[in-house]
């Protein structure tokens, strides 16, 4: 993930909070595995193959639900909108 994100925190019941803007996020366990590793600067290849292992789950399917999490991170303001996908 292009950039740095050290000002949000994450909190393990997937509460996330931007000290920066104020703004907070909810989140279930899967999203809360994602932005843990979209935080700490995970590559999207990185974030891919853990979720496929983790979860059990086809790369195709990772993909698709990593995609779909992004866009809503996106959406709700949690991360910036010029990230490319291919950085996570």
């Amino acid at each position: 993930m292009g950039g740095n994100l050290t000002h949000l925190h994450l909190s393990p019941q997937g509460f996330l909070f931007d000290h920066h803007s104020g703004l907070s996020f909810s989140t279930n366990s899967t999203g809360a595995y994602i932005l843990e590793r979209v935080i700490r600067g995970d590559g999207r290849q990185e974030i891919l193959n853990a979720m496929a292992q983790h979860f059990d789950v086809t790369p195709d399917q990772a993909a698709s639900d990593l995609d779909e999490f992004l866009a809503s991170l996106r959406q709700n303001r949690v991360l910036p909108r010029e990230a490319r996908s291919q950085d996570a």
